[in-house]
Formats: C-alpha cells, sequence, structure tokens
C-alpha cells in the first residue's frame, strides 16, 4: 500500500513539480491558479523562464513590415489605354499601376506578372504609400487613399450597387425641328421631362433590348436599378450640360448608354414613350447607344460590408467620403476638362444625333409615319421609284418625237422628189434652143436653201436649161445630159 502511495506521488512530482512545492513557495501557488501576484510582490526571474501560450489578439493599428489587405480607391481617366486589365503589348491601368506597386516595396515583383497571387497575398503597407505611388504613376492615374479590410474582402463580389455619372449637352435634347448651336441653352419644360421618362427605368426590368448576346429568357436579363437623375444645366465653356447619375445593383455592356441613347430619341420627338414598354417584352426593340464620351463609374457601395464588418470596433467601413475633395478635383482637372474639349473640338453628340434617323425603334423596318425621320433607306427606294418613272416617261416622249420628225422628213423628201421630176422634164423639152445665147441670171440659178442637201442639183439642173455645163452631176441627172448632148451633136 505505502508503495503505491510512493508511486503515485512520483508520477505527479514527474508531471506537475509545483504541485508539491505549493504550500513551500506562494508564488507558485499563483501561477498554478492563474492569479494575478500583487504589486509589492518579488518575482524570480529564474523560477519564472518558462513560456506560455497566449491568445492572439488582431490588432489593427500601424503594422510597418507586415502584410494586410486594403481596399485602394483609384482615380483614371481611361483615354489612351486599351482597358484596365493587363494586356500585354498594349497599354492599360493595371500595366502602369502594377510596376508601380514593385517600385515602392508594396507587392513582390513576380507578383506584377501574375496578378492572381495578389488577391492571396496582402500589400504591404510602406511609410507615405500614396505619397509615393502618385509620384511614379503618371497624372491620369492617381491613387487617393485606402482603407484596412478583412483578409477575405474582395472588391467585386462584396460591391452591391454602382453609381455612373453622364455628362451630356443640352442640345442633345433640343426639338428635332429646333436648330442647335453652341448657345443653346434647355428650358426647364424639357428638363423636367427629360426626369420623367428617367424613372421609368428604375426598379426591376429585363434589359435585354439594351444589351448585345442576351435574350428575353435569360436570367442574367433582370436588371435593378436603384435610381436615375438628372441634374441641373450648367455652362463650361460657352457649351450648357446636364449631368445625369444612375445607381444600379449590376450593369451589362452598353446598358447605361442605350438607356440614355432612348431617353434623347424620346425627348427630341423621334419615338414616343411607348417604346419603353415595348423594351420589357420579348420582341427585339432597335434601342440607340449613346457616345462613351461623356460615361465615368462615380463610386462603388459597399453597403453590406459595412454593416456586417464596419461596425464590429475593429474594422472601419469602406467609406470614401473623407477623400471627397480629392477625388473632385482629379475629376475637374482630368476628366470633366477633357469631355468638354473634346465635345467643341470633334462634335462627338452632334454627330451621333445624326444616326437617330437610321433607328426604326419598335417599327418594323420600311413601316410607319411619313414624317421627316423616317428610314433613310425608305426615302431613298420611293426617290428612286420616282426617278425611274420620269426616265420611262421621258423616253416615251422622245419616241413620240422622233415619230414625228420621221413623218415630218419623209413629207419633205417626197415634195423634193416630185420638183425634181419637174425640172428634168423641162430640160429635156427644151434642149433644141440650147445653141441660143442667153444670159445666166443670179435669180435663175439661185435655189431655196430651205432644201437642204439638194441645192447641188438644183443648181445644176438650172445650169443645164440655159446652158453647158461643166459641173459633175448627180447620178440622177445623168440620163438628162446624155439626151442633150446627143441633141447638140445632131
Amino acid at each position: 500500500m505505502l508503495q503505491r502511495v510512493c508511486n503515485f506521488l512520483h508520477q505527479i512530482k514527474r508531471l506537475n513539480p509545483a504541485a508539491l512545492a505549493m504550500a513551500e513557495s506562494e508564488k507558485a501557488q499563483t501561477d498554478l491558479l492563474g492569479k494575478r501576484p500583487a504589486e509589492n510582490d518579488v518575482t524570480d526571474d529564474s523560477k519564472t523562464n518558462k513560456k506560455k501560450k497566449k491568445k492572439h489578439v488582431v490588432q489593427l493599428g500601424k503594422s510597418e513590415g507586415f502584410k494586410r489587405k486594403i481596399a485602394l480607391l483609384i482615380a483614371y481617366n481611361g483615354a489612351g489605354y486599351y482597358g484596365v486589365q493587363v494586356n500585354p503589348g498594349f497599354p492599360t491601368i493595371e500595366s502602369e499601376f502594377f510596376p508601380a506597386l514593385v517600385k515602392v516595396g508594396a507587392i513582390p515583383e513576380d507578383h506584377a506578372t501574375t496578378p492572381s497571387k495578389m488577391w492571396f497575398q496582402r500589400a504591404v503597407l510602406v511609410p507615405d504609400f500614396v505619397k509615393k505611388l502618385n509620384e511614379i504613376l503618371p497624372p491620369a492615374i492617381q491613387v487617393i487613399g485606402y482603407i484596412r479590410t478583412t483578409n477575405g474582402f474582395d472588391s467585386k463580389n462584396f460591391c452591391c450597387a454602382r453609381t455612373y455619372m453622364y455628362m451630356l449637352p443640352t442640345f442633345a435634347f433640343a426639338p428635332i425641328e429646333k436648330f442647335i448651336t453652341d448657345e443653346y441653352r434647355v428650358t426647364a419644360q424639357i428638363i423636367e421631362q427629360a426626369r420623367k421618362i428617367l424613372t421609368r427605368f428604375e426598379g426591376t426590368h429585363k434589359f435585354h433590348n439594351f444589351t448585345s448576346g442576351v435574350k428575353f429568357e435569360q436570367a442574367c436579363a433582370s436588371r435593378y436599378i436603384i435610381k436615375f437623375e438628372c441634374s441641373d444645366p450648367f455652362v463650361r465653356d460657352g457649351l450648357e450640360f446636364v449631368t445625369l447619375k444612375v445607381k444600379g445593383q449590376s450593369f451589362m455592356l452598353h446598358h447605361i448608354r442605350k438607356m440614355i441613347g432612348l431617353t434623347i430619341a424620346i425627348v427630341r420627338g423621334y419615338c414616343g414613350e411607348k417604346v419603353i414598354d415595348s423594351c420589357w417584352g420579348p420582341e427585339k426593340v432597335d434601342v440607340p447607344k449613346a457616345p462613351g464620351l461623356g460615361l465615368v463609374l462615380e463610386q462603388l457601395h459597399f453597403d453590406g460590408y459595412n454593416k456586417k464588418f464596419g461596425c464590429d470596433g475593429v474594422h472601419e467601413p469602406i467609406d470614401w467620403s473623407q477623400y471627397e475633395e480629392t477625388v473632385e478635383k482629379f475629376k475637374e482637372e482630368q476628366i470633366i476638362s477633357q469631355i468638354v474639349a473634346k465635345e467643341k473640338e470633334e462634335r462627338v453628340t452632334f454627330e451621333w444625333l445624326r444616326t437617330l434617323q437610321f433607328h426604326n425603334f419598335d417599327t418594323p423596318r420600311l413601316e410607319g409615319p411619313q414624317k421627316p425621320w423616317v428610314p433613310v433607306t425608305k426615302m431613298l427606294a420611293e426617290k428612286k421609284d420616282q426617278t425611274a418613272v420620269e426616265k420611262e416617261s421621258t423616253a416615251k416622249e422622245s419616241i413620240r418625237d422622233d415619230e414625228s420628225s420621221t413623218k415630218r422628213d419623209e413629207t419633205i423628201a417626197g415634195n423634193k422628189r416630185s420638183d425634181q421630176s419637174s425640172a428634168t422634164t423641162t430640160t429635156i423639152d427644151t434642149g433644141p434652143e440650147l445653141d441660143m445665147p442667153v444670159r445666166t441670171d443670179e435669180s435663175t440659178v439661185a435655189v431655196d436653201s430651205s432644201q437642204g442637201n439638194d441645192i447641188g442639183s438644183a443648181t445644176c439642173n438650172a445650169a443645164i436649161a440655159h446652158g453647158p455645163c461643166n459641173e459633175t452631176l448627180p447620178v440622177t441627172n445623168l440620163k438628162a445630159c446624155e439626151t442633150v448632148d446627143k441633141q447638140e451633136n445632131s
């Protein structure tokens, strides 16, 4: 029995020596029970050198030298670039941005050539991160700021809505019969009409007619538009503009540009609002697409992420309102100014307005009312038919004129032949009298010029009647000349 107790104490000593020394050392008792020692207690380093596991506490303060995932707000002007994503051989936004991240030490060099690694490895926060990046990047690409996020944050999947801005000259809303110049100013009534039309796109609808490659029965055709607004007009460099802002859950290719294009067509008078109702149905509708010059992605919304993580006391909500002044400055210098300049130089919107007459909207081609905006193909076809009828009528009149002229010529020729026959007979009968000298009178030789090509023949006949003829005579008068010669010889 005693041996068993000794063995048991030996095992306890081997497993936890502090248990047997608990009565001898108050410090050991405190460590065993996990109590905090008093402030006046003296600790022995030699007895407290044992490592303890501590609970990992997440800290989101400054962490220089540690990797953290962040959300970057980047402003850029896409003019002169072939999109955003890396495309070897072509300048893109990412082809400018990734090398800049490498230069400031934010990401490894291999991440610049393989961007997919970046979503699994977190960027390094270096001192003056934004300032150093902007010193390397061109003026058209600027980093506005950054916000620390959760490790599982995804900018695409966590985005719940997007807001786009479209800058449009107000002469695009002018009535079709109105002569427009740079001095055109829109009326309040037209602005209200445009706002009313824009609200009809709000809500959930089938937008298959506002993109390409999507059919009515596909689920992706349904989109939710939260808000569509039109600002008050303002003047820039002599041109009047309005700003259209649309906020939606998601958008398809050409979606926004086609909604704006159809709005312009309705306000100008090319079609009625019933075309919008036709767009929600399965039938195909010809919807014009506005120019891409004035379209700008203005804001991304992360309401779901902010609700879940932004209020937990550890993470920050993704809210860029603190950078609003910087964003507006960049937008004014790099985007709006270039939109105005290009509109004035190239007349992008004005030239696009000329193409509205080529659209038939919800009316089948070559049908519809006779209006100034009837499809050009129909106008050309009608003009071609009219020209063909006119040519046929002109040809018939020409044929009738030719027939009348031919009959008139035949009548005149018949009269000439009868006169020539009479003159030849007289010449033969008066042959014996040729030996008498008779002075040829000029009036006798003269012939009426109305007989045209027969004047040579008539002149010779008159000469035969009054004396010898040395001229070459027509074949028709050879018999008469032979008769005269025989009489002279006899």
